[in-house]
């Protein structure tokens, strides 16, 4: 049990272990992986689990969703901005510190429902002193501007003067823990006390000069001293009071941050000056008490019930409280990065991840978080435009990594650890992202009914889209044919290839839902059609020769059988197949490909084909499914977190129970254990949506089709019921999922529906 970990005085702070992520021993190594599991994060901002003290090994960062800067390096990332959590306590010079100190007792945890991180620790220091050190901090959810850590200090064989240090950190960088790539971010503009309490730290990006600032103070009882100190590129503000044996303290540090993206430059401080002063007046309790709140009724719309397989349940819920945690609520200008707010790698870039593996997560389940990430794309449709024209092409070619201004933030070159720098072709090959971006609208309309969006801006980027792959695809007269050569589809280890299928197919799909959407504009809506043709100067002849190209495209497979050929040319690679799994069911890599390069063999990184029958499996029978699983199963060694899940789903699809649970178990715990020993750099979000997509998609099978919410459960053996929510075109609904495949439906809010379960019609009532 995890409360049995901490005291008392922390219950309140502290839920159930399916809640609870525990940390049960200090261990250096493991510093940055804690730090991404234990990141939080209000939409706003996220900062990731460091120590308020510090320690040696650490990447310290906070990012505000929007605050891109590209400096010397290459490209647009999150800048890592002032770090707010620092809190030094010391007694007669010597740090109360988890490094500095002898450990008698360890343990922090992530309470999930309530979204805080709580801690206690025991220490001694060398001469003998022994320190209660409690604590609790959140980034508040009800005012994203809030943060807080709380903690509660007990001197327990001593009395005397115990010292204390607020600090905001604008000394930070990124990547401070590689050399090759360190880089600053942010200049300072600002050093200053807040007022008569508090310390003030204000910076700058180095390259648009937007101003961020942070303010902050501490309040604890008994205070003597009150000092502040323009330490550097350190704000510092200085407190100290007497500590008597055995009592115990409390120590709040009040913090807001403010940037020039919701406040001109120079009402910044004065907006955090006030924010910290009424959340200081109001208290700790009552700003966690409102976060809190707003938690419950998330949790209240995405929480999902596994019954009895208690470690599946909890790293489901893992999953999904950074996903819904990251999501802004308002801003309809960011999207969601590859590692969250949790990390630094690919620089907090949204990638064709949002659309494909997190956006039906939010569809189904926050429908106004999905339509803000829709609009993302939207408000960067003219920079896809110029990348189009760029490449020398029509319409919207969306970039591979997109920031905060939509140009392509792919970079050209890459440099290894050794310091080699080899040519990056992703943004140059891999253009299937255009073809996510349209699917996405599709299939977020598909699931909302959000026909006022698809009709505006959504038919806007789905006309360009289609332009583009107009454009790219090239008529070969000689087998009267259009192809898409030089490209590279989501299997990245094969790169270039001439016409990737999962590319082709996507781009034909694109093309003939755009005319569809056309004909139905025109009988429907024809104002709203004539807008839009007068707007984008799309006319009759250009969609009579989409017609024309979407009917001859090629799609290569294996003549006279269904196999479907992942590009052409694949099937003449040498058969390298996997045999071998380890201790955490992951494939091994085959001993050929010690001999022999894996882009001459059939071993491929993830879903490609497979993930083509994921999203477009109404193009294919059952015979094909089964055996294209079948084939690229045994091939795919699953190097991108993107993988697992969709093999997870096709599996149940195929009947091949199962493989998916133990997809899916590999899915759910990928960053918990760490699996691929990259969790340090931020959690997976794509992975994380993809979790969601198998519990939800695979065993419990929701579907839609010819507008009607199909649920056609497939419960593993380990499973004795599944609950969840999710929306469908209005109504809220709650499923209910025995162990028998029996299906309870109840309407929480909006108009009754009918529902297929099991193949029967039913009526879902309140």
């Amino acid at each position: 049990m995890v409360r049995e970990r901490f005291s008392e005085r922390l219950n309140q702070f502290l839920d159930d272990d399916r809640w609870m992520i525990l940390q049960d021993s200090y261990k250096p190594e493991e510093n940055l992986k804690y730090e991404s599991l234990f990141c939080l994060t209000n939409g706003y901002l996220g900062t990731r689990g460091s120590y308020e003290e510090g320690t040696t090994r650490s990447i310290p960062c906070t990012y505000v969703n929007g605050v891109f800067d590209k400096s010397e390096t290459f490209m647009r990332e999150l800048a890592n901005l002032p770090n707010w959590l620092g809190i030094k306590l010391y007694v007669e010079k010597e740090l109360v510190g988890i490094e500095n100190c002898e450990i008698l007792s360890f343990a922090r945890a992530l309470n999930m429902k309530k979204a805080c991180l709580v801690k206690q620790y025991h220490l001694r220091d060398r001469k003998g002193r022994e320190t209660l050190v409690e604590g609790v901090r959140f980034v508040s959810r009800a005012d994203v501007h809030r943060m807080a850590v709380k903690l509660y200090v007990t001197p327990l064989n001593y009395s005397g003067i115990i010292e204390i240090e607020n600090i905001i950190d604008g000394s930070v960088i990124n990547f401070c823990d590689a050399p090759r790539f360190k880089v600053k971010h942010i200049y300072l503009t600002a050093n200053e006390a807040l007022g008569e309490k508090g310390a003030y730290l204000e910076a700058a990006t180095r390259d648009n000069h937007l101003h961020v600032g942070c303010g902050a103070r501490v309040e604890v009882k008994g205070t003597k001293t009150v000092l502040f100190h323009d330490f550097g590129e350190q704000a510092v503000e200085f407190l100290d009071f007497d500590a008597a044996e055995g009592k115990t303290y409390e120590v709040v540090k009040y913090v807001s941050i403010y940037t020039e993206r919701e406040k001109c430059k120079e009402e910044i401080k004065e907006a955090i000056s006030r924010t910290v002063q009424e959340f200081a007046a109001e208290g700790f309790t009552k700003e966690f008490e409102k976060h809190t709140q707003v938690y419950e009724k998330l949790w209240n719309q995405a929480d999902i019930k596994i019954q009895g397989d208690e470690k599946l349940d909890q790293a489901v819920r893992f999953n999904i409280f950074h996903l819904m945690s990251t999501a802004s609520d308002f801003d309809d200008r960011v999207n969601i990065g590859a590692k969250l707010l949790h990390g630094e790698e690919y620089g907090g870039h949204a990638f064709w991840d949002t659309e494909l593996f997190m956006m039906p997560f939010f569809a189904y389940v926050f429908p106004e978080k999905a339509r803000n990430l829709e609009n993302y794309r939207y408000h960067l449709l003219d920079a896809a435009r110029a990348n189009a024209r760029k490449n020398g092409f029509c319409g919207a070619q969306y970039p591979w990594e997109s920031a905060d201004d939509g140009t392509e933030q792919c970079p050209d070159w890459t440099i290894e650890p050794d310091g080699t720098c080899y040519r990056c072709y992703v943004a140059v090959y891999e253009h299937h992202v255009t073809a996510a971006v349209a699917y996405g609208i599709a299939n977020y309309v598909k699931i909302t009914g959000d026909v006022g969006f698809l009709y505006g801006r959504g038919a806007e980027i789905l006309m360009e889209t289609a332009r583009f792959w107009a454009s790219r695809l090239q008529y070969v007269e000689e087998k009267d044919r259009y192809e898409i050569r030089q490209v590279t589809g989501p299997d990245e280890w094969h790169e270039p290839v001439d016409n990737n299928l999962y590319t082709n197919y996507l781009a034909r799909w694109n093309l003939r839902y755009c005319l569809e959407l056309a004909r139905v504009m025109r009988e429907t809506c024809p104002d709203k059609y004539q807008a839009l043709v007068e707007k984008i100067q799309i006319a009759e002849e250009e969609l009579n020769a989409w017609k024309q190209v979407q009917g001859k495209i090629y799609l290569p497979r294996k003549e006279g059988t269904p196999l479907l050929e992942q590009f052409e040319g694949y099937f003449d690679l040498q058969e390298v197949v996997i045999e071998k799994y380890d201790e955490n069911d992951w494939p091994i890599k085959p001993e050929a490909l010690k001999t022999v390069e894996r882009q001459s063999t059939q071993i491929i990184k993830q879903a490609d084909v497979v993930m083509l029958l994921h999203l477009l499996g109404e193009e294919f029978d059952e015979e094909t499914t089964k055996l294209n699983y079948s084939f690229y199963e045994k091939r795919t060694l699953h190097g991108s977190s993107l993988s697992p899940s969709i093999y997870a789903i096709m599996g149940l699809k195929v009947g091949d129970s199962s493989k998916a649970y133990r997809y899916l178990r590999r899915a759910a715990l990928l960053d918990l254990i760490d699996l691929q020993g990259n969790t340090r750099e931020g959690i997976h979000a794509a992975n994380a949506g993809g979790v969601w997509q198998t519990v939800i998609f695979g065993f419990a099978g929701v579907s839609i089709e010819d507008e009607v919410l199909h649920i056609h459960p497939n419960l593993p053996k380990e499973w004795e019921g599944l609950n969840f929510r999710i929306h469908h075109r209005g109504t809220s609904l709650e499923v209910a999922i025995s162990a028998d495949g029996s299906v309870e439906l109840t309407v929480l809010e909006g108009e009754e529906i009918t529902v297929c379960v099991n193949g029967e019609m039913r009526k879902a009532r309140r």
